[in-house]
């Protein structure tokens, strides 16, 4: 058992690493497209970590949402890393998401989003549902968000919020809490 969650969390712990090397050629998009990769392994392996109600993912071996909202570089290179991978068993599909009726269909919905008043709208949108929500903004966990993916240089950290997990009727590991920068809601209403 020990070596099975070693070898899932080792991707999370090599997040901290360089995400590209400086090839030399002044092309700016692979050390981002190496960003988007890391970041989609990260939200790969979370899934591993998370536990959702037992009827939130539907019927054993339906397919389950993986959603893009407001990010339309990571949605190829996201969909592309998920391409015949499982959340518990239930194949994935990776689609952009711009309804907001439909976001609860997601299990996983990532959020690119920087407009303060159109991520409250998203969060209102998913309420407590059992959405895992990803956000690629430091303040994504303070606005209600689960899990911020934080960009600093060529390295990607993450905070978790375990209220909204809560919220959200998610039971995250204590083992990935370890791993991140835990923000709690405690005294502080979330900020829009």
């Amino acid at each position: 058992m020990t070596f099975l969650v070693a070898r899932h969390l080792a991707p999370l712990v090599m997040a901290g690493v360089c995400l590209a090397a400086d090839t030399g050629d002044g092309l700016a998009a692979e050390p981002v497209r190496s960003a988007y990769e890391t970041e989609s392994a990260m939200i790969h392996n979370f899934t591993k970590f998370i536990e959702w109600p037992q009827s939130a993912l539907g019927a054993p071996g339906a397919p389950v949402f993986v959603g893009v909202r407001g990010d339309d570089l990571l949605l190829p290179v996201l969909a592309a890393a998920l391409r015949d991978k499982t959340i518990y068993g239930h194949p994935i599909v990776v689609r952009r998401f711009d309804a907001d009726s439909e976001l609860k269909s997601c299990a996983v919905l990532v959020v690119g989003i920087a407009n303060h008043r159109e991520l409250r709208r998203i969060m209102q949108s998913i309420g407590r549902a059992p959405v895992l929500t990803v956000g690629e903004r430091a303040q994504f966990t303070q606005s209600g968000g689960v899990i911020a993916l934080i960009r600093e240089g060529t390295r990607i950290r993450f905070e978790i919020n375990p209220d909204a997990a809560d919220r959200a009727h998610l039971t995250v590991s204590s083992k990935l809490l370890r791993l991140a920068k835990v923000w709690r809601e405690a005294d502080v209403s979330p900020r829009f």
